[in-house]
């Protein structure tokens, strides 16, 4: 079954987080969070991208433009999980910032 015309001519937009001071332990307990908060709810997308050596974690709220303002609230939610595991947010990067 194929999507509709419009959803795919649709580009989707990411806010960033990259998360230099997790710990695979406390990104694992952040992720369990996101995924049963309803502020992250379908038509968003958490995309994961687990602490590695060498390598920061990140995550990424992934969002249609139509979605802005839920998006806009989805991270000050997942800002608020961050702190409650006293996690730093090295770096967020909106869409259309350059790099």
């Amino acid at each position: 079954m194929s999507a509709p015309e419009n959803e795919t001519a649709q580009e989707w937009l990411g806010i960033q987080f990259s998360l230099p001071d997790i710990d695979e332990i406390t990104f694992a307990r952040v992720l369990r969070d996101v995924m049963q908060d309803a502020a992250f709810a379908k038509p968003l997308q958490i995309q994961a991208s687990e602490p590695r050596p060498g390598r920061d974690g990140q995550l990424t709220l992934a969002f249609l433009e139509c979605d802005r303002l839920s998006a806009a609230r989805a991270m000050q939610r997942l800002k608020t999980i961050l702190l409650r595991y006293g996690t730093q947010v090295d770096q967020v990067r909106m869409p259309g910032e350059g790099g």
